[in-house]
């Protein structure tokens, strides 16, 4: 009875143990070389472009594990490097038998590009994460149609950032103040955020909280200003029960 358990336990080591042998020799006759580091980048359409200066840094340090064993290749060391990627939220890495190496990544989303007149005259562009976290610049090839978020004090502060995320989140899906119609965004100590729109001169006064509030009531305005073909030069929302509206001039 002993000898027939033995007999069953060997012969379902063998098996497992096999397979270790029969790959480690295949590993010794290099068939397991790796051939190919493939990254695989699943972000959205309208922010596709903007991780190419990203990830061609990566596939240049991944360079270097080209001819190496796929079989010994160190995963955990891989990720180590993933991780240390701000642009990267997520990502997994695994191998695909027999010589590749496959990396899928998740780049965080981005809110604003954040920039000031000296580097927007030059085409250069700090992305702002939804997280309100920077990311290494890139330049106009790559960045996304984003509002873009003015001033240095946006970069020293990220209390500031953070509230200028709010204010976007704030903004509703639908109307004349969407977050797809909002061009740029800028601050001031006296009256807080100020945004402007695609395709308009007017300037929108947030001030500094309770932006859902003031985004319907502006969106409100605005219908109201379209219907009577009005046009705004400024619009103060930043007011307890009411919206200030400065007519443009007419010559």
């Amino acid at each position: 009875m002993f000898t027939r358990y033995l007999k069953r336990v060997l012969v379902f080591l063998s098996i497992p143990l096999g397979i270790v042998a029969a790959v480690y020799s295949l590993d010794k006759n290099d068939i397991f070389l790796i051939q190919n580091v493939h990254l695989e980048i699943q972000t959205t359409e309208g922010q596709k472009n903007y991780p190419k200066f990203y990830i061609d840094e990566l596939n240049y340090k991944f360079e270097t594990l080209k001819g190496e064993s796929l079989v010994r290749t160190s995963l955990s060391q891989i990720s180590n490097i993933l991780q240390k990627e701000k642009w990267i939220k997520e990502f997994r890495v695994s191998r695909d038998w027999p010589s590749e190496l496959k990396i899928t990544i998740q780049p965080h989303q981005l809110s604003y590009l954040l920039t000031t007149s000296k580097k927007l005259s030059q085409g250069i562009f700090t992305p702002v994460t939804i997280d309100a976290e920077l990311l290494p610049d890139i330049d106009t090839r790559q960045a996304p149609a984003l509002a873009l978020l003015i001033g240095e004090e946006f970069r020293n502060d990220v209390n500031k950032r953070k509230k200028a995320v709010e204010l976007l989140k704030s903004l509703p899906e639908k109307g004349k103040i969407t977050p797809a119609q909002l061009s740029e965004v800028s601050y001031d100590r006296r009256d807080g955020y100020w945004v402007h729109l695609v395709d308009s001169s007017v300037k929108i006064k947030f001030g500094e909280s309770d932006f859902s509030m003031k985004s319907a009531r502006v969106s409100q305005v605005l219908d109201y200003l379209e219907k009577k073909d009005l046009k705004a030069r400024v619009i103060d929302a930043n007011l307890s029960k009411k919206v200030l509206v400065r007519l443009q001039q007419t010559p």
